[in-house]
């Protein structure tokens, strides 16, 4: 009996040793974590809800967000502008164009909270282009349109550009409808002939531009239809700076000197730069063409054909543009050297050669003028990556240090406006749109006719 106990007790507490041995190790596993969330490509662009408004380019939803990479195709190329309007067009060729011919990497996020739908747009664009149609007078021929004259007032330089189009009411063409072939059914003609004109149904437009509508912080919102393209009520954020129609227009204002300090929607404020746009302004006095005249009787011995520089230094710049028509006559009064040529002019005439500077240096196109307030035409507020409070730090020698853009757009879902696509949850999570992308262009464009908006 004894034997049999002292052989047991050491079985005995092996087995509890062991057991203790389990439990241990048991009680020190912690549970499995989960995993982070990470972005994914879907096949539509998913908008999830949130709870925290994503209005900031850094907002922490975007990190993870699912994403959709759009398919860039040529929608539409080979299109110039009419007489006047000279290398407007840097898509021409369409995706051998854009971007140099480098693949844009277009991608999208969405959200949506109880009352906005936020998308971000992020595409690769070495070049920034800050300008619209600016006027020049003697400017650069076109090597696409060889047989043009350049001489006097032309149109040039374009601006980058970002488009949406959403169908509003059924829009339909010749094509087909616009649920079934996206925005090619608002889409007729070829070449130079083509128009953005459903023949039933009307299209809303989100069009977003850096020389026009990124420095007020707002896209263009605008609805077409067989009657054309309409600016959404509430006033256009850009009119055209000219004193006459066509390209070879003049130019009708020039900045007037006083600081242009705008106030964004997001609650950001600034300078904005007067080289690239104009906010405030003064009607420009003088004729530049009689301004030329004068220039190259008194002034081109010394600076060379339409300022490019001779003996003296280059006056064609465009940073010329960053002074007053007052600051500008001050600074050439005070120059000793030009007393005997500048000096004898009229005060009539000096006004004369600063118009023909200001032609030469590039008058902005566009003048801007922020929409009403808790109108159509302020529905759609952005935020983009280049600052135009900050452009000049945004490019050196038109190059985007960026690399790419990051544009991103915020509109109510339901603004109950009739010139409005409306996001109707309670009755439609799907909404086809159509994407499009513009370097230095208006008119050929590259993109996607046809995506989804799926609201999750």
């Amino acid at each position: 009996m004894t034997k049999t106990l002292k052989f047991q007790l050491p079985v005995f507490a092996l087995i509890l040793l062991l057991l203790g041995s389990c439990e241990k190790e048991y009680t020190r596993s912690a549970p499995a974590k989960t995993p982070p969330k990470t972005s994914q490509p879907t096949t539509t662009l998913e908008a999830s809800l949130v709870t925290t408004a994503p209005s900031a380019l850094n907002s922490p939803y975007w990190k993870t967000a699912n994403y959709l990479v759009v398919s860039a195709k040529d929608i539409s190329k080979g299109i110039l502008y009419g007489d006047g309007g000279l290398n407007l067009t840097g898509t021409f060729g369409g995706l051998t164009s854009f971007n140099k011919g480098n693949d844009p990497k277009i991608t999208l996020k969405a959200a949506y909270d109880a009352e906005y739908v936020y998308i971000l747009a992020e595409w690769s664009d070495t070049t920034v282009n800050p300008s619209e149609h600016s006027l020049f007078i003697n400017a650069g021929s076109d090597p696409l349109k060889p047989t043009e004259n350049p001489t006097g007032w032309t149109s040039q330089k374009n601006s980058d550009k970002l488009s949406f189009a959403f169908d509003i009411d059924g829009a339909a063409g010749s094509s087909g409808t616009f649920a079934s072939v996206g925005c090619q059914a608002s889409c007729h003609g070829t070449g130079n002939s083509t128009v953005m004109t459903p023949n039933s149904g009307s299209v809303d437009i989100w069009n977003w531009s850096l020389a026009t509508s990124n420095p007020l912080g707002y896209a263009h919102d605008l609805v077409t239809s067989g009657s054309g393209f309409i600016n959404d009520a509430g006033g256009n954020i850009a009119q055209r700076n000219s004193a006459n129609t066509g390209e070879r227009a003049t130019p009708k204002y020039e900045w007037n000197g006083v600081e242009q300090s705008v106030t964004l929607p997001n609650g950001g404020s600034g300078l904005l730069d007067p080289t690239y746009f104009l906010l405030n302004k003064n009607v420009m006095p003088g004729d530049a063409m009689n301004g030329e005249t004068i220039y190259n009787a008194v002034c081109e011995h010394c600076h060379g054909p339409n300022g490019s520089g001779g003996e003296y230094s280059a006056i064609n710049g465009v940073g010329s543009n960053k002074k007053s028509r007052a600051a500008y006559m001050a600074a050439m009064d005070n120059v000793g050297d030009m007393g005997g040529y500048w000096g004898p002019l009229s005060a009539s005439e000096k006004d004369d050669v600063v118009s023909f500077l200001r032609g030469i240096a590039g008058a902005p196109g566009y003048y801007l003028t922020a929409p009403t307030a808790n109108t159509s035409a302020a529905d759609i507020t952005i935020v983009s990556n280049v600052k135009p409070t900050d452009i000049s730090n945004s490019m050196s020698n038109t190059t985007n240090k960026h690399g790419k853009y990051q544009v991103l757009i915020k509109r109510k879902l339901k603004t109950n406006n009739t010139d409005d696509v409306q996001f109707n949850l309670g009755t439609k999570k799907e909404y086809v749109f159509g994407i499009a992308l513009m370097d230095n262009d208006g008119k050929n464009h590259i993109g996607s006719a046809k995506e989804t908006l799926t609201f999750k």
